[in-house]
Formats: structure tokens, sequence, C-alpha cells
């Protein structure tokens, strides 16, 4: 590292000296220069230098742990990547809000046995209740029927002894075609659309 004083000022003519990650023979250089640069009528207060490598030793210890997250993160990302790529080819159910394609594989996801439960499919537009029928429910993955729905957008509601069954969910029997990486997160490609990774409830071959 080169130091050359211009008008009581330090300036750093090394292109490739970085002063956020200085070293202890650095700074010494630098503050022997900046004694030497100094007015002598306003010597410079020792605790001031002292302060002020506390500082950059601050910003290198943040700007090295920005680095290392960041490097944390990308290998997170690779491990989802990876994880996600062994899904190809494999059927898959996706969490659900709804059901916007009548003519795709719906399920619905239970955990526990129900007896005598009312399900409902309701027009996301106009509340209507376009279809209703009681079955039982067994623990896991119960098939919904969508086939007789007209194109739209639909709710499911589950009932039991006139209670909603909040812990019921709607899933989307899927085939994996292809993963890819949409704003650094892995999504399943599928024959009806792209889902992220984290809507997976249950794999099968």
């Amino acid at each position: 590292m080169a130091l050359e004083g211009i008008n009581n000022r330090i300036r750093y003519v090394d292109r490739n000296y970085d002063p956020y990650n200085i070293s202890t023979q650095d700074f010494l250089r630098i503050y022997l220069k900046m004694l030497e640069l100094q007015d002598p009528t306003k010597p410079m207060d020792v605790k001031d230098m002292v302060q002020m490598n506390y500082q950059l030793q601050q910003v290198r210890f943040m700007t090295n742990l920005d680095r290392t997250l960041n490097s944390l993160l990308q290998n997170q990302q690779l491990g989802f990547i990876t994880q996600a790529s062994f899904l190809i080819g494999k059927n898959v159910v996706l969490k659900t809000e709804e059901i916007t394609n009548p003519s795709a594989h719906y399920v619905l996801v239970s955990p526990q046995d129900y007896s005598h439960v009312t399900i409902s499919i309701i027009n996301k537009n106009t509340g209507e209740v376009v279809h209703q029928y009681t079955t039982d429910l067994h623990s896991g993955i119960n098939e919904l029927n969508t086939s007789n729905l007209p194109a739209g957008e639909y709710l499911v509601s589950v009932s039991h002894n006139g209670q909603n069954l909040n812990n019921i969910l709607l899933g989307l029997r899927e085939r994996v075609s292809y993963v890819s990486l949409v704003n650094n997160q892995p999504v399943l490609g599928t024959p009806n659309g792209e889902y992220p990774l984290s809507n997976v409830v249950y794999i099968s071959s």
C-alpha cells in the first residue's frame, strides 16, 4: 500500500487496496502518515485514531458477515433445487386455496377419519353452492369430484356435525415435469402450471 499526502489529506493510490479490509500493518502506516502530515498546532488525538480503526473493523465485520450470509443463502437455494429435482416424474399433491381448473385432479387432505361430512363447492364470484354432497373422509388423501363443474373459480367448504373443518386442505394432484428457479426460489412445473416447492404436502411415485 502506497500513501501520499495532498493538502494534509491521505489518498489511496493503490487500486487494489480495500480500506474495509485493513490490516494492523496498514493501519499503523496510515497512523504514522497522518502524524507526519498533521497540523503541529492541532495535534491528533490518539483516541480518535483508535475510534476510527474500530469503525473500520466494524465495517469489515459487517461486510464479511454479509458475504457469509449470501454464501449460505446460495447454498440453501442449491439444496432446494437439488431436492426439487428429485420430484421430476413423481406425482405430488400441492396445497391450494381454490379450484381454478375443474378438469384438473383435486383432492382433500384430512389429518384424521371423519364420517358423514358435508362437502360444499361454492362459486367464488357469486357465493352460490353449485354442488353439495355427504361422504366419509379418511386420514390422508381423499378424491374430490369436480368433473361436472363448468369452467370457473370455486371454493370448497367441509363441515362435520354443523361445524366447519378448517384442518382439511384442498390439494391439487399433479405430475412434476420440470424444475425451474423464479425469484431465487425453486418452482415445480406441471401440466397445469408452476407451483412453489413449499406447496407440496404429499409425494408419491
